[in-house]
């Protein structure tokens, strides 16, 4: 099988669409299937890419990239590769041409939907709670998911909780609930490299006996970092042991700064910015605790990155951490009060008790490996190509 993987978000950009699209890729080209990367221009990206087409972009809001959805010499190429499927992973720009490609060729189309957008935009847009803006967004973002979702032949939820979304939003074809997979041996062998631990703590000045908060992410109102730095610099008093770095960038990144700047503790919060993805699993195997305020998630990947990294959780009560977050593993907040009272638990059990947590919290991790996730995306392609056929054997018969 040939498979067209359409994308706007693709490495070396940092985010979930990218890290699913790149991990997809791999993993099926090491289960002997073949496919080809339609993307955007990046920069940063590399030189030589196997099977990957990149088209002219240009910057879009918080690091993002925007193209048209058409290219048509690019398209005369693909028609040549001869694909099987295609399968989008973003709804504008590449995406809109991905499901072109499969249209006009008469492909299964599957598509992922990775982002609620509404939070994102709302973001981006600054708009006012209940305000017009808002209402609008809401209006936009309802139609033009269901418009695209409903063009596929089955659509990817990472999550129950985005599936229900997506009902919601009026999408009426199969849909079937993947949790996107991670690279677990990334995450597993920087996790037992003490040495390069205890040289980017030092890095840092953050001894052994300090205990690192970490978050990684987008640096955004929709993941509610800005709450979530003032919930633990008004800590840092009576913790004297712990920090917290903030690992990623986003439109927020100004407002964190400057709550960093005006803070006394400021020499304990470590804002670090972007990094590649292949250095992430060292930040994470620096930290002690893993912490969110986020509720915009359709699946967290951080969240599973941390899980695999050993760490336990301390983040914002979501209906995407269903079956994901238990008691072993780590703690959920909803407010400040229980933010207060998660953070004194976790900073002061024994040992044994973070011993127990961290080995909870890697057992989970093994659910959300690449090779299940990619099995069972080969198990919705194949699908997909029966539903396809069936349409054909239909239109056949009634003609």
């Amino acid at each position: 099988m040939r498979i067209g993987l359409m994308t706007d978000a693709y490495y070396p950009q940092i985010g979930g669409v990218s890290t699913s699209t790149s991990l997809l890729k791999n993993g099926l080209r090491k289960q002997g299937y073949k496919s080809f990367v339609v993307t955007t221009t990046d920069p940063e990206q590399p030189d030589n890419e196997e099977n990957v087409f990149r088209v002219v972009s240009i910057p879009f809001f918080s690091a993002k990239r925007m193209t048209l959805a058409f290219h048509p010499i690019l398209k005369r190429q693909i028609e040549t590769m001869g694909l099987d499927l295609v399968h989008t992973q973003t709804e504008f720009g590449i995406g809109n041409f991905g499901r072109r490609i499969a249209k006009k060729n008469d492909l299964p189309h599957v598509h992922t939907f990775h982002t609620l957008y509404e939070d994102w935009i709302n973001d981006q847009l600054r708009t006012r709670k209940g305000g017009l803006r808002q209402k609008l967004v809401h209006w936009y973002v309802r139609r033009e998911s269901r418009r695209f979702c409903n063009a596929a032949h089955i659509v990817i939820a990472p999550t129950e909780k985005t599936k229900r979304i997506l009902i919601t939003y009026g999408v009426n074809v199969p849909i079937r609930v993947i949790p996107t997979g991670i690279d677990l041996n990334r995450f597993y062998e920087t996790k037992n490299n003490l040495e390069a631990r205890r040289n980017l703590r030092e890095q840092y000045g953050i001894s052994e006996d300090d205990r690192l908060l970490l978050y990684v992410g987008r640096i955004s109102q929709e993941k509610q970092i800005e709450r979530l730095t003032t919930y633990i610099e008004k800590r840092m008093p009576l913790w004297s042991q712990i920090h917290f770095m903030l690992v990623g960038d986003g439109p927020a990144s100004g407002k964190v700064k400057g709550i960093i700047e005006e803070s006394p503790h400021k020499d304990r919060i470590h804002y670090i910015g972007p990094v590649r993805m292949e250095n992430v699993p060292q930040y994470y195997a620096a930290a002690d605790l893993f912490l969110s305020a986020s509720q915009s998630e359709t699946q967290g990947l951080t969240y599973f990155e941390a899980l695999a990294s050993g760490l336990p959780l301390l983040v914002q009560e979501d209906a995407c951490l269903d079956g994901v977050l238990n008691e072993e593993n780590g703690i959920s907040f909803h407010d400040e009060t229980s933010f207060d009272l998660g953070l004194t638990t976790l900073l002061t059990e024994t040992n044994e008790k973070r011993a127990l947590r961290s080995r909870a919290a890697v057992k989970k991790a093994h659910e959300y490996g690449v090779t299940s996730f990619v099995n069972k995306v080969l198990a919705v392609y194949e699908e997909a190509r029966s539903l396809k056929t069936g349409t054909v054997n239909r239109r056949n018969s009634m003609c």
